[in-house]
């Protein structure tokens, strides 16, 4: 396990500035045509077709919102629609929820992630292996494959204990 460690504390998000406006730009040209608009309308294909034009102006909002604190409060909404997983269409159960974010609070979200990955990522263990850009589930089998293996190799016990966690946490009390 991880020694723990001594995280500096940002009591602000303000100390953030997208100083360039291809910062902006570069978010918005990664933006997925495809996905649904949320409560404000704003297709995000139309962000990424115009990604290099708005970006400068965006820029200038985003970094006022990160300055004064402030997120619009338009930003906050979320449209939620049900999506079917699997199996009987007719029982709730078979359905989570998923929330239809402003596309414009997503790209504030990116540009916030992508200048504090650059300092958290050094103090993410090294076996972390969800939320973990480049790796997955599968990198995370393999590394577990691999230590049975070199425990077997070595002549070592293994023990193992696999959980079903599959709907440990799709319960819900209305």
């Amino acid at each position: 396990m991880p020694s723990k460690l001594s995280i500096p504390s940002c009591s602000q998000l303000s100390n953030i500035v997208l100083t360039e406006f291809n910062e902006v730009a570069e978010v918005l040209r990664y933006l997925d045509p495809q996905k649904a608009c949320g409560p404000d309308g704003i297709p995000s294909r139309l962000l990424l077709e115009l990604a290099d034009e708005i970006a400068p102006s965006l820029s200038k909002l985003l970094n006022m919102s990160l300055s004064l604190g402030v997120v619009p409060s338009k930003w906050k909404l979320a449209n939620i629609t049900p999506v079917f997983k699997a199996d009987d269409p007719t029982l709730s159960s078979n359905y989570r929820p998923i929330s239809l974010l402003c596309v414009l609070s997503k790209v504030l979200e990116r540009c916030i992630h992508n200048h504090s990955y650059l300092h958290l990522a050094p103090l993410i263990y090294d076996r972390q292996h969800g939320f973990v850009r480049g790796k997955s589930t599968t990198t995370q089998l393999l590394e577990v494959y691999q230590d049975i293996m070199e425990s077997v190799v070595s002549g070592e016990e293994v023990d193992a204990i696999y959980l079903d966690l599959s709907k440990a946490f799709d319960k819900s009390t209305t």
